[in-house]
């Protein structure tokens, strides 16, 4: 009998895992193919139609001028309405359509403004559902990321589509990708985290993925919010690295804290868990690695950040026999967010030792933007004689002043922050000595007289100048006048201002106004405004951006660095752990030439020491290959030259070059520093060492292998 009844169940668990199995496949062949309402593929929107500016003349490839990196969208193409910027508006609507599946299921990045950068989906003329992009303040990100739509309510019935871009401030832009009606939900799964952590460390160590969704985190301290960071933390199995953010400025030394998305419902993706449950309170040698300045993509003898991202110059003075160069800094990824400043130091233009970080921001809502640094000598502030200072753009207040009383390391700021309340950023602060005071020149995006007089070749950029404001006691300031230009790319961002002589001609000087694309302009300065004799001057410094100069220099060289824009290799490198760099230290000198006074601009005379042999006379650039080089070269005649060094390209126009190649850029100094530019290497010549003259016959040709500043031999990136 027992063995009749085991007969009989397992004939029915057999039954049964047929019928079930039956069931199942039946279920998966009745799963129906997704329905493409828009990919964006084309070069043109086809049928959907667009009003206003804001969407241009089709879908775009990637990021837009002046935009930051896109990413997270499928093909080629997407809806990208950062078209002419933040400032224009318009709308993009499908052609009506059938709701034929459950689920609407979308890519969308880029302003979260709610119903005035989203997308709107509208049945009988009303808005049914809507999803706005991820970001309202300064920082995030341009990933855009999966959403769905439950439309089962709606099955059968006729729709549009309605992408909006309604906004002209700070993210009014839209981004959207790969639209399709499905019987599948695509959103990630959204699960609740919250963990609390004592500071019984130093500091906060947080898995940081270099692709996916970010999320904005908050540090707790009973319920008070200390600080709140952007972070992509890795989903499941993803690659990342580790980073690790001091926490001792916040004195939160053996008190709790909790962390947690700054969310009311404080949500992340279920696969995200594991990451999270892996930040952990720490010491900065749990992060950091003993090889992490000779990783493959970073540059060997040029400034980089140790973990994180850098983009431009701060705070750039000398001080107590040092040259401190401060930077923007996120040390929560390889992209641009969470806006502190970095901080490195020298005593050789050459070898840098980084700091901690010396300015934090006040969460993201009140980030720490670019600035630049001075000293009072003469007490003007009533701080004491010989305090160092910083001024920078606090993007939640407005322009504020700090000091320093431990030789830069860290800053207090002035209570009369801010100091100047206005549309723009970027200040840069100057003794004039003709009338013993404080100037400051400002970027600036508020219409004025000077806006007025000189109408803008383009009228979508006519706010853009450089206003100057005067003060005695670094507290109190005034507005005293501003400078525009016709070509207002020319006054954009990070403005520079200083007195330069002209060379072989005693007495003689001139004052050099530029911004952040570096193309100047010379004239004169009263103290109140400046008044253009000449510019803008210089072509594209290629991937050169926003440099800036030394205050205090001990011998009166006038010496700029700047930042370097270069591309992560993540395809090749997912835990790719820093990204961008600076140029070499570079002195600038005043010059009257056939075409008037002009600047020249080469590197700093010390940088001959990272010379690691003499020269080799050659024909050729085949030694190049795999290595980090100084290239000096000469034609026969002026014109264009084609040359590629260690796979970045290098060529220029003119008779001789001066070409430094590390191992994501090289700098190339053209006719002893008439022109310059920089090129970063494409991510899709990450394997290229191709090093060779394609045209122009040559005079003269000699390579200097380049020492690393962190010891040894440079070998390329391809090695």
């Amino acid at each position: 009998m027992n063995r009749f009844l085991a007969t009989c169940r397992s004939f029915v668990i057999l039954i049964t895992t047929v019928i079930v199995g039956n069931a199942v496949a039946s279920a998966q062949d009745a799963k129906r193919s997704d329905v493409v309402i828009a990919d964006f593929e084309t070069e043109t929107y086809g049928e959907w139609k667009a009003d206003g500016e804001a969407f241009g003349s089709g879908p775009a490839e990637g990021n837009l001028a002046g935009q930051m990196q896109v990413s997270g969208f499928q093909g080629k193409r997407l809806v990208n309405s950062f078209f002419k910027g933040d400032g224009t508006t318009g709308t993009l609507t499908s052609p009506e359509f059938n709701i034929q599946r459950p689920w609407i299921n979308f890519l969308i990045g880029g302003g979260g403004h709610e119903g005035q950068t989203c997308m709107n989906l509208l049945v009988d003329g009303k808005v049914v559902r809507t999803e706005a992009g991820a970001n309202t303040i300064s920082g995030g990100s341009e990933e855009l990321h999966s959403a769905s739509w439950d439309v089962a309510d709606l099955g059968g019935k006729k729709a549009v589509l309605q992408i909006v871009d309604q906004h002209t401030g700070g993210w009014g832009h839209i981004n959207v990708d790969h639209i399709v009606l499905s019987d599948d939900n695509t959103a990630p799964n959204l699960i609740a985290m919250k963990k609390t952590l004592k500071v019984s460390a130093t500091h906060l160590i947080v898995p940081v993925s270099n692709s996916g969704k970010q999320t904005l985190l908050g540090i707790y301290h009973s319920d008070t919010l200390v600080q709140s960071f952007d972070v992509a933390l890795p989903l499941g199995d993803e690659p990342y690295w580790l980073a690790a953010y001091p926490l001792e400025h916040f004195g939160l030394s053996g008190k709790e804290i909790t962390l947690a998305p700054v969310d009311a419902a404080g949500k992340m993706p279920e696969s995200a868990q594991a990451a999270f449950d892996r930040i952990k309170v720490g010491a900065s040698s749990d992060a950091n690695e003993a090889d992490d300045y000779q990783q493959p993509y970073r540059d060997q003898f040029h400034a980089t950040t140790r973990r994180g991202w850098n983009n431009d110059p701060n705070g750039m003075v000398f001080y107590d026999g040092k040259y401190h160069l401060y930077y923007q800094h996120n040390p929560f990824g390889i992209g641009w967010g969470n806006m502190h400043w970095g901080h490195f130091e020298s005593t050789d233009l050459l070898h840098w030792t980084e700091k901690p970080i010396s300015l934090f921001q006040k969460t993201v809502t009140d980030m720490a933007f670019s600035g630049c640094g001075f000293v009072d000598v003469n007490n003007t502030a009533g701080l004491g004689k010989d305090t160092l200072f910083v001024a920078f753009t606090s993007t939640g207040r407005g322009e504020c002043l700090a000091y320093s009383k431990d030789g830069g390391l860290s800053f207090t700021e002035l209570e009369e922050n801010p100091v100047v309340k206005h549309i723009g950023r970027d200040p840069k602060i100057i003794w004039f000595k003709p009338e013993q005071k404080w100037v400051m020149i400002v970027y600036d995006e508020t219409a004025c007289a000077e806006t007025e007089a000189v109408p803008a070749s383009n009228r979508d950029l006519t706010n853009r100048n450089f206003t100057f404001y005067e003060s005695k006691n670094l507290r109190q300031w005034n507005r005293t006048g501003a400078f525009t230009d016709a070509d207002r790319e020319a006054v954009f961002e990070c403005p520079e201002m200083f007195e330069l002589p002209i060379e072989d001609n005693p007495g003689e000087s001139r004052w050099i106004i530029l911004g952040a694309q570096n193309r100047y302009f010379t004239g004169h300065f009263d103290g109140k405004t400046f008044v253009k004799e000449s510019g803008p001057h210089g072509d594209s410094r290629g991937a050169l951006y926003a440099a800036q100069t030394f205050s205090d220099a001990p011998d009166g060289r006038r010496i700029q660095i700047g930042w370097v824009r270069t591309t992560p290799f993540s395809a090749r490198f997912p835990d790719q752990i820093v990204s961008q760099s600076f140029t070499l230290p570079q002195e600038l000198t005043l010059r009257k030439t056939a075409a008037g006074v002009r600047i020249l601009i080469n590197p700093v005379r010390e940088t001959e020491r990272l010379r690691s042999s003499a020269a080799i006379a050659t024909d050729d650039l085949t030694s190049c290959a795999g290595r980090s080089t100084e290239v000096l070269v000469e034609f026969e005649d002026v014109g264009r030259h084609e040359l590629i060094i260690n796979g970045i390209d290098a060529s220029f126009t003119g008779r001789s070059a001066r070409i430094f190649t590390d191992r994501t850029f090289n700098e190339v100094y053209i006719d002893g520093g008439r022109e310059y530019f920089s090129n970063a290497r494409k991510p899709a010549d990450v394997d290229s060492a191709e090093s060779s003259i394609s045209s122009g016959k040559v005079k003269s040709l000699q390579v200097f292998e380049i020492k690393s500043i962190y010891g040894g031999i440079s070998e390329s990136l391809t090695k």
